[in-house]
């Protein structure tokens, strides 16, 4: 037979174990950010705009149990031809 405090001790974690699995089965479908109206999983990188002068590479992820954009870097890469390129792209097309 068990002693009380291991009895209790049983049930705690029981209950521990429960509280857990409840916690997170409720935070589960409410992983998403959302910008703009858009809701975007867990782990996905965009380009944030969050004014028309300032946007910048953002990760979506959970902090304390709640969905934040976490600031990679200034500024979002583009894909640009410069001025050198440019003038072989023509050169090429005839």
């Amino acid at each position: 037979m068990q002693s009380p405090a291991a009895a209790y001790a049983a049930l705690f974690s029981a209950f521990g174990l429960l509280a857990v699995g409840i916690t997170s089965a409720l935070a589960a479908p409410d992983c998403q950010c959302v910008t703009k109206g858009t809701r975007v999983d867990l782990g996905t990188v965009i380009c944030l705009e969050v004014s028309p002068s300032v946007r910048y590479l953002a990760r979506c992820e959970r902090v304390l149990n709640n969905t934040s954009w976490k600031k990679l870097e200034d500024g979002c890469p583009s894909a640009r031809i410069c001025e050198p390129q440019r003038q072989s792209l023509a050169a090429l097309a005839g």
